[in-house]
């Protein structure tokens, strides 16, 4: 076939190059993944259509450039588009390989539709088995995208229009300065400073 490889053979390749799947991902590559899977669940969408899986990240709330450095440690550049336009969220898209870092993203469990992600009960269950290191990436950009901040205090609120399941999972992720009323989740000042 004239060295030509079927699609799904490209795609591992090049997850493999990049560091993308476990065996081949350092500590650092592998950080990055989950903080880029929190920001695809908080402040992005995985989107599948004819032309395969797109990857979208939110950088409106991205003060300090962390997504910056979230997509150099991961190895790829990004486009940012809607930068002028006020009634959409400015966006961080891949440059090469989106659908590859897409992909590994949802085999990671991170929903690949909207309407996956608006109905889900429970965070993604690889949430569960992260280090406290992990968990602590994971809460920092989930906590960056949906954290509400108050003008008299430094905590921060997050609501999110989830079941309960889903706010205890976020609760039981950020760690033990996080509580849950309701549908709001409070950060302690002290959490929010970490």
């Amino acid at each position: 076939m004239n060295d030509s490889r079927p699609d799904v053979v490209r795609g591992i390749q090049t997850a493999e190059a990049n560091g993308w799947l476990a065996e081949h991902a350092t500590h650092e590559t592998t950080t990055a993944l989950v903080a880029l899977a929190a920001w695809a669940l908080s402040g992005g969408s995985i989107n599948h259509g004819e032309g395969g899986s797109h990857v979208y990240f939110s950088l409106d709330h991205d003060d300090d450039d962390y997504f910056d450095t979230l997509a150099s440690t991961a190895g790829f550049e990004y486009h940012v588009v809607n930068e002028t336009a006020s009634e959409r969220a400015t966006e961080a898209r891949p440059a090469a390989d989106g659908s590859v870092l897409a992909r590994v993203l949802i085999a990671m469990g991170v929903p690949n539709t909207a309407t996956e992600k608006h109905d889900a009960t429970s965070l993604p269950a690889f949430v569960g088995t992260l280090s406290e290191g992990l968990r602590l990436a994971f809460a920092r950009v989930y906590v960056l995208n949906r954290g509400a901040k108050h003008p008299d205090k430094d905590t921060l609120t997050v609501r999110v229009g989830r079941p309960a399941a889903y706010l205890d999972d976020l609760v039981a992720v950020s760690g033990e300065a996080v509580t849950r009323t309701g549908k709001t989740v409070t950060v302690s000042a002290a959490a929010a400073r970490v």
